[in-house]
């Protein structure tokens, strides 16, 4: 039996999807393959990695200039790396023995800590074991550069310029998009869908969301929405932000449009068939669902670093609308919703856009690697 294991970081973020994604096609497509997914941040530093988790949040929360000062930058990124071989020495010893309880024929990072992490031992241990780098943003940062990497999964040509401006083998780059969930390659019936939550089928609708965490000034932004003379319901997912969730659970007497609020789900994508225009901030995954459903997209305060990357790439595109402000969001939705072509347009830009056989790609590129 053939053993492949996915790395990611943190349960909550977009690489943990992504891993839960590529596990679910590769087995679609081998049942009889071992796909284990490990989060590489928790399994060897379990504490140290609720604190980073807590720290991260917090920071990209009420600080997100901060963020933008240091990601990706040239000269961080090298007065970092003998931190991060310190820290990769540090770990060999457990990421010895894992390998040797685990025999693994395969792995596979979705972010870019564990990539270096097993990059690193490859290079030291003469380790043989194909590697292979997923990026969940349309801009890989400097931390996913490592001559030991075997292959780079990218979302676009622009990305696999890059690695290829860092010195990677244009041999070693495959484009074939973020990994979404293969539930985004069925479609509901929009009728079927509003029955099964009680939404108007007779409505226009929007789907305002804030990632996994439920970040961003959502409150404000469906209280402006609710002043908007044109008729249309709205649909606020929270993620894991229960505060959130509970302000609209209090609230939603006090809306003149009906309003739906759901907490972390995992039927996004039917959420997206029966919605026209989604807002929601810059993440690759969720961006990369939305694209495969081919919504109406705006994008709102966007993270500075990967997911201004994110934004700036479709938005050269054409895939997506920016407003980080209610104010501009309210003007993006009445143009949209009072002229049907200009919101045909931009749901056909993100359809052509998309990667809806993403995972399926990445699935059928990890069998080859491993015959």
């Amino acid at each position: 039996m053939r053993n492949v294991i996915i790395f990611y970081i943190s349960e909550f973020g977009g690489h943990s999807k992504a891993a839960k994604n590529i596990k679910e096609a590769l087995l679609y497509r081998n049942s009889s393959l071992k796909v284990s997914n490990i989060n590489g941040f928790g399994h060897f530093y379990p504490r140290t990695e609720k604190v980073i988790d807590f720290l991260y949040t917090k920071l990209i929360k009420h600080l997100p200039f901060v963020w933008g000062k240091i990601y990706d930058k040239k000269k961080i990124i090298r007065e970092l790396n003998p931190i991060r071989k310190f820290i990769s020495r540090h770990t060999f010893k457990s990421l010895t023995k894992f390998i040797k309880n685990n025999s693994p024929d395969c792995f596979v990072a979705t972010q870019a800590f564990p990539c270096g992490l097993t990059a690193d031992f490859k290079e030291n241990f003469n380790l043989k074991t194909p590697l292979i780098a997923i990026v969940t943003d349309y801009h890989p940062h400097g931390f996913w550069i490592h001559r030991l990497v075997d292959k780079y999964v990218v979302a676009s040509e622009e990305a696999k310029n890059v690695l290829l401006d860092n010195g990677i083998a244009a041999e070693k780059i495959e484009i074939l998009g973020i990994p979404i969930s293969m539930k985004f390659m069925k479609s509901y019936q929009r009728k079927d869908v509003t029955s099964e939550f009680g939404f108007r089928k007779d409505l226009k609708t929007i789907l305002l969301m804030g990632g996994g965490l439920g970040l961003g000034p959502i409150e404000e932004i469906a209280k402006s929405l609710d002043n908007l003379n044109y008729e249309f319901q709205i649909i606020a997912v929270c993620g894991k932000n229960e505060k959130l969730y509970n302000w609209f659970q209090s609230n939603k007497p006090n809306f003149k449009k009906q309003i739906f609020s759901f907490s972390y789900v995992e039927f996004v994508d039917k959420l997206m068939d029966c919605s026209d225009i989604i807002i929601t901030k810059g993440g690759g995954i969720t961006i990369s669902e939305a694209l495969a459903k081919g919504l109406g997209i705006i994008i709102t305060n966007p993270i500075p670093g990967q997911e201004e990357h994110n934004v700036d790439y479709l938005l050269k595109k054409g895939a997506i609308i920016r407003a980080d402000s209610p104010v501009a969001i309210c003007a993006s939705v009445e143009t949209l919703f009072s002229e049907d072509k200009k919101l045909d347009s931009l749901k056909t830009k993100a359809k052509d856009t998309s990667a809806i056989n993403s995972s399926l790609d990445i699935a059928d590129l990890i069998i080859k690697i491993l015959d």
